[in-house]
């Protein structure tokens, strides 16, 4: 639409009710202020055709009007251009306490932040944070995510202060920005812009690590003192997102319900305990680098094996537990000329299965093909959440000529290879247990103080 636009072509779009803003939003965000749109009651894509008839027909009309009025391009674009930027806010009260209430309250009001107290980002206080590079405040980091919010230096300095980061802190929280900048754009607009429960979860690796204290061993994913650095550090990342790649809800946040996985998801892996290479080395960084990751997290499942203790009986256990969601390389929503994977599937692996699985003679590459091999459903249950034929690759459209009972008999991997498994060491070294996620594919970005 916005090429269009700019070429003085009409164009006309058309919403589902709740999607104003979002639209309004995006249109902002990417210098198209004004974009035109009509509006009809329902989501087309749960609506009978019928329902869909009745609902369009009374907005053909406005449809017509939008197209046979003179498109201004550059026009919107400037007026988006004329908003960026932002002025200082004070705040008083009758002390110190009651302007701090006034100072939450209002930044609350704003969405700017995340419903837990923040610490004003004072001109001194970013100044003292901006002291934890060497990069200058006014360096562009990266385009951020959803809505290519301009992340400099400063900019993310002041949501590091207001999530109660120290200076130290900083070069890890622009490193995960500018992971999220690089994540594939339909995997971030899918998991930052969708309708479902996502979230995002960050893993530092190298020293860094220890030496900040991020929390790699129990409890690393929880609330308490044992993972305060982790927590301050995930919040000023989604607190970036916020204010930075706008990624607010109703606006660019699109959630149905949302999840408690937007809330601070940062964890360093336990390098002192996995018996292979750390994820980071994986991905071609020298062992004494640091380094941020970030993975798109769609859904949850807790692995319980304490019955096992071989390699073989371990892997199976956490395999029929990555069964959860995949069939996404089955589907054709982001065009069938678009050949980037998609779907996979994080494993946080505790020391406790990973020793015996190494103990046994599996690689990280032999596990994860163990794995894929035996996490299997049945064609039917894969292909439900999409089913209809126009939106299946056409390498798959042979499965909607079974019956429904062929369809449960044919078993297909949740996820397109074996590659498509990602495998973290991280918890407690005495405790069998493990996390498996839904993901896509990572952004890992070397941490530089």
């Amino acid at each position: 639409m916005v090429e269009f636009e700019k070429a003085g072509i009409p164009t006309a779009a058309i919403l589902s009710d709740g999607f104003q803003d979002d639209a309004i939003a995006s249109a902002k965000a990417f210098g198209m202020r004004g974009t035109p749109f009509t509006v009809v009651p329902k989501v087309y894509n749960n609506v009978t055709v019928e329902e869909a008839i009745e609902q369009t027909d009374p907005a053909v009309d406005d449809v017509v009007r939008l197209l046979t009025t003179r498109a201004d391009g550059y026009a919107m674009e400037s007026a988006a251009l004329a908003e960026i930027g932002a002025a200082a806010e004070t705040f008083e009260g009758a002390d110190q306490l009651d302007a701090l209430d006034r100072f939450n309250e209002a930044f609350l009001d704003n969405d700017w932040g995340d419903g837990f107290p923040l610490t004003p980002p004072t001109a001194e206080r970013v100044e003292e944070m901006l002291g934890g590079t060497t990069m200058g405040g006014g360096e562009v980091v990266c385009l951020l995510p959803p809505g290519s919010g301009y992340a400099t230096v400063e900019k993310i300095a002041v949501n590091a202060v207001m999530a109660g980061c120290r200076p130290e802190h900083l070069p890890v929280v622009i490193a995960g920005a500018k992971a999220l900048s690089l994540l594939d754009p339909q995997d971030a607009r899918g998991f930052l812009m969708s309708t479902s429960a996502n979230g995002p979860l960050f893993l530092v690796n190298g020293p860094i690590a220890r030496e900040l204290g991020i929390n790699s061993k129990r409890a690393a994913l929880g609330p308490g003192r044992q993972s305060r650095v982790n927590i301050v550090i995930g919040r000023a990342l989604i607190l970036t997102l916020k204010n930075v790649g706008h990624w607010y809800p109703g606006h660019l946040d699109m959630d149905t319900i949302g999840t408690t996985r937007k809330f601070p998801q940062l964890v360093a892996e336990n390098e002192d305990d996995t018996p292979w290479e750390p994820f980071h080395v994986e991905q071609g960084f020298p062992p004494d680098a640091s380094a941020i990751s970030v993975f798109s997290t769609g859904w949850e499942a807790d692995v319980g094996d304490q019955g096992n203790s071989t390699g073989d009986g371990l892997l199976r256990t956490i395999a029929y537990s990555c069964t959860t969601g995949g069939g996404s390389y089955i589907a054709n929503l982001a065009g069938e000329l678009d050949d980037a994977p998609r779907g996979a599937t994080l494993i946080l692996m505790a020391p406790a299965h990973a020793r015996p699985i190494a103990g046994d003679g599996f690689t990280k590459r032999s596990a994860r093909a163990f794995i894929h091999a035996h996490a299997k459903r049945p064609a039917r249950e894969l292909i439900n959440n999409f089913n209809v034929p126009d939106k299946v690759r056409v390498a798959w459209k042979w499965l909607y000529d079974l019956s429904p009972m062929e369809q449960e008999k044919v078993l297909l991997p949740v996820q397109e290879s074996a590659d498509r498994y990602y495998i973290a060491c991280v918890g407690a070294n005495d405790r069998a247990k493990d996390l498996v996620f839904g993901t896509n594919t990572p952004a890992t970005v070397e941490i530089v103080r």
